[in-house]
């Protein structure tokens, strides 16, 4: 039985080694993984939607690594975690992880998941293991469930000052389909998204404004109404190591049935230009000295499996 209570502490910063910026963009396996959108949470038309996250070890020795959740619309310098040692080859399965079972968070977060900091990894590769998710509703009038799944983004799919965030074919109708649209971010100061939301013929309808928190994530349903257009996202202000992963959901108002977009992130195209001037609304960062918080480990590891 796996120990399951979380703790809090610091998200991993030192995991965000900058060699992981030259991991092939086919590459299917990280060390270091975003899941931008979870839920434990009512929503509309009788739902109540919940997250299960799985993670895959490929290696034949064990893997060290924490699980960490980024509750919705705060400021996340201490953050409830989870340290838990892979098996080899093992699928570890978190089911309903914001649930009273494992994090028991209520309401919407992001979710982080690395391999220990503490690790060589060297090479990278022995680090590298899977990470996907199911976020899903078991109740519609008690007639069965629905849901879709989020993949985890590896740290190298993250939009950074050099690209966009493209997701395409929104649909968002005001009346059979609706969009919410969000940004989690893995950077310990405020960032400020803009999204250009554009019409099937490339057109610039209107633009939006996500101010993200450190190690925050944000989400909101899309003010302008669109069929088919694209949501095109790039980062406004923030630090220069800023790291954000943007995402869209589609629902269909009569089923519920739901799709998840990610926003791919290219150095291609410019939707418009950039505004470099300083965000004067912005809150003030947090003193320094909060941020630096110890991870809770547990207090024992498994043995190894391998004979």
């Amino acid at each position: 039985m796996r120990e399951t209570k979380a703790a809090y502490g610091a998200i991993g910063l030192a995991t965000l080694m900058m060699v992981l910026s030259a991991l092939p963009i086919e590459a299917q396996l990280a060390a270091d993984w975003m899941v931008p959108a979870a839920a434990h949470n009512r929503g509309s038309n009788d739902t109540f939607w919940r997250t299960d996250l799985s993670l895959h070890h490929p290696h034949e020795f064990d893997l060290p690594v924490v699980v960490q959740v980024l509750p919705s619309d705060m400021v996340n310098l201490e953050v409830p975690t989870l340290n838990f040692t892979l098996y080899p080859w093992e699928t570890l399965n978190l089911w309903d992880v914001l649930g009273p079972d494992v994090f028991d968070v209520e309401g919407t977060a992001a979710i982080l998941a690395y391999a220990d900091p503490s690790l060589r990894c060297d090479p990278i590769e022995d680090c590298h293991f899977l990470v996907t998710s199911r976020t899903f509703t078991p109740e519609q009038g008690g007639n069965g469930e629905y849901g879709l799944t989020v993949p985890g983004a590896s740290i190298s799919s993250a939009m950074d000052w050099s690209s966009f965030g493209y997701a395409a074919g929104v649909l968002n109708d005001g009346d059979s389909f609706r969009c919410n649209a969000g940004v989690a971010s893995w950077t310990g100061d405020w960032t400020r998204v803009r999204l250009d939301i554009q019409d099937a013929d490339g057109q610039i309808v209107t633009s939006e404004v996500f101010d993200v928190p450190p190690f925050g994530q944000v989400q909101r349903r899309l003010l302008t109404s669109g069929f088919g257009g694209t949501l095109v996202f790039y980062l406004e202000s923030g630090p220069d190591e800023a790291l954000v992963f943007p995402y869209a959901t589609v629902i269909n108002q009569q089923t519920g049935d739901a799709s998840y977009l990610f926003g791919s992130s290219s150095v291609v195209g410019v939707s418009v230009a950039k505004d470099f001037l300083p965000l004067s609304g912005r809150p003030a960062p947090p003193e320094v000295s909060t941020r630096v918080v110890v991870p809770v480990r547990r207090s024992r590891r498994p043995d190894n499996r391998m004979k």
